[in-house]
């Protein structure tokens, strides 16, 4: 078609089981290709006495075999591996169709490669061909059909192509990996997070109306994770009347502070800045006495300072008891 060579083919699958990495793999080729399936349900009633005439038919071809075994004078068990490996799976599939609640479907797999020249069109049909025979299926040209299989190719929804591969309700599943969770929140204080890998659909969150507020930034050395914590800094500065509070060791955020005029405490031996251990708000809570739970802190932070790696033994506890009370006090 004009300037462009393609060639349509069908995947024959031979695998009784399939990988969800199977149509991942053929849309990471960097070649330009289009892939099609074409699936129809089936009645369960009929799928399952079609599956039943399988059985039977199978049955008759082994009864066969085991009489010419007989009459060539060696074991009557010894049948063709393919006649036995296609018996165990329909009984398997007839045990789905029955008692998992699997349904069939009919599903005609179409791979469209195209390309500038007739070579570069061979380099990628082979290259589909290798990802189809590591899942154990086969890539076929669709030999005085490729008008047929351009048009099922085309999103018109027709099927032109007859080649159809009963599947089960599992195995179907596979071909549709697109089904995604998408978070998108519309309101006034959501924030920019990103984008769905899947769906290339924003990432919009309030925290706020969430079951779980809270935030972890993981990833790899350089690969952004403190800009994007000041991203989110930022962005929620600017949308929501918040309090941002940053506790840096690193003192890696305070230019972003200062521009954004906010306050920037240094606390170090060196700094004008302190911390008084002693300090107490009464309004601290609610339940329990503000003064008993500024004890224990102080018999807490007395334990680490004082008493080391063993912290304080019990004789010297309630003197530490008596001294942080009067400290209290006078503070």
């Amino acid at each position: 078609m004009g300037k462009k060579y393609g060639a349509v083919s069908f995947v024959q699958i031979l695998a009784p089981e399939l990988n969800d990495r199977m149509l991942a793999d053929f849309l990471d080729m960097e070649s330009s290709l289009i892939v099609s399936l074409h699936v129809q349900s089936l009645d369960q009633v009929k799928a399952i006495k079609t599956v039943k005439r399988k059985i039977t038919d199978l049955d008759r071809a082994k009864i066969e075999e085991q009489k010419k075994a007989v009459r060539a004078g060696y074991d009557m068990d010894i049948i063709p591996s393919d006649l036995a490996t296609y018996g165990n799976e329909a009984k398997k599939l007839l045990q789905d169709l029955q008692s998992r609640n699997e349904r069939m479907f009919l599903v005609t797999f179409l791979i469209l490669n195209t390309a500038d020249t007739a070579r570069q069109l061979g380099n990628n049909v082979f290259q589909a061909s290798s990802i189809a025979q590591k899942y154990n299926c086969q890539l076929a040209r669709l030999d005085f059909q490729q008008e047929e299989g351009l048009m099922s190719c085309l999103p018109l929804g027709q099927n032109q192509v007859e080649i159809q591969r009963g599947l089960t309700t599992s195995s179907t599943a596979i071909f549709i990996p697109f089904t995604t969770q998408e978070l998108f929140q519309n309101g006034k204080e959501a924030l920019y997070y990103g984008i769905n890998a899947l769906s290339n659909n924003l990432i919009m969150v309030d925290r706020k109306k969430l079951k779980n507020p809270n935030g972890l930034i993981l990833g790899t050395p350089g690969s952004g994770k403190s800009f994007s914590a000041k991203r989110e800094i930022a962005n929620c500065f600017l949308l929501t009347t918040d309090d941002i509070i940053v506790c840096d060791p690193e003192s890696e955020y305070a230019p972003l502070v200062e521009r954004l005029h906010g306050q920037v405490i240094k606390i170090s031996p060196t700094s004008g800045d302190y911390i008084n251990p002693m300090d107490l708000n009464l309004d601290y809570s609610d339940d329990e006495s503000p003064l008993s739970l500024k004890s224990d802190f102080i018999l807490s932070l007395c334990e680490l300072i004082v008493g080391g790696k063993e912290g304080l033994q019990p004789v010297q506890k309630p003197s530490s008891t008596v001294v942080c009370g009067w400290s209290t006090m006078i503070t």
